[in-house]
C-alpha cells in the first residue's frame, strides 16, 4: 500500500473517529465517499460550472446536492477530505486559489444566500462578506486550507464536493 493510500485511510479513520466521539454511528457511504455525522461527502476534481456540478451531484439520488455546511466541525471534516484528495493529485499545474464549489448560492434577483439542499443557512465562513447583487455562488478557498468561503461567478468551472444525506 502506497503512502497516498495510507494517508487517505488514516484521514478516513480520523473522520470516522470524530463521528463516533460525537456519539453517532458513521453513515453507510458509497465507495470513495467519506462519512461524517449523518451524511456522506464525495470530492470530484472534474471542473464544472456551479449549476452543472449541482446537477452532477443530484445524479447520485434523492437527498444528494452540492455540500451544505452547518458547523465548524462539519466544515473541518470537508476541509480534511479536500486536503487529502488534493494532496494526492498532481497540483503543479493547478491554479492555487481557484476554489471548490459548495452548495451555497444567491439566485438572480435575490439578496439572500441559500443552500441547494434547501437547508437553513445557519453557519458561515466568508473571507469577505460579498455585497454584489448579481447571482453568485460560494466556493471553499484553497489558499485558506478550505476553511474560508469566497463568492464567485456561478459560470466559472471548479472542482466540487457533494453531500448525500444518509
Amino acid at each position: 500500500m502506497g503512502p497516498t493510500r495510507t494517508l487517505r485511510l488514516g484521514l478516513l479513520g480520523c473522520l470516522l473517529l470524530v463521528s463516533c466521539l460525537h456519539g453517532q454511528e458513521p453513515a453507510a457511504c458509497a465507495w470513495g465517499w467519506v462519512p461524517f455525522e449523518e451524511g456522506c461527502y464525495g470530492f470530484f476534481p472534474r471542473e464544472l460550472s456551479w449549476r452543472r456540478a449541482e446537477a452532477f451531484c443530484q445524479r447520485f439520488g434523492a437527498g444528494t446536492h452540492l455540500a451544505s455546511v452547518h458547523s465548524v466541525e462539519e466544515h473541518r471534516a470537508i476541509a480534511t477530505l479536500l486536503s487529502s484528495s488534493r494532496s494526492s493529485e498532481d497540483s503543479e499545474e493547478e491554479d492555487v486559489d481557484d476554489g471548490i464549489w459548495i452548495g451555497l448560492h444567491r439566485p438572480l434577483g435575490s439578496r439572500r444566500w441559500q443552500w441547494s439542499d434547501s437547508s437553513e443557512v445557519d453557519y458561515g465562513s466568508w473571507h469577505r462578506q460579498p455585497s454584489s447583487r448579481r447571482r453568485a455562488c460560494a466556493a471553499l478557498q484553497d489558499a485558506a486550507d478550505f476553511m474560508t468561503w469566497l463568492s464567485d461567478a456561478c459560470a466559472d468551472r471548479k472542482p466540487f464536493v457533494c453531500k448525500s444525506s444518509a
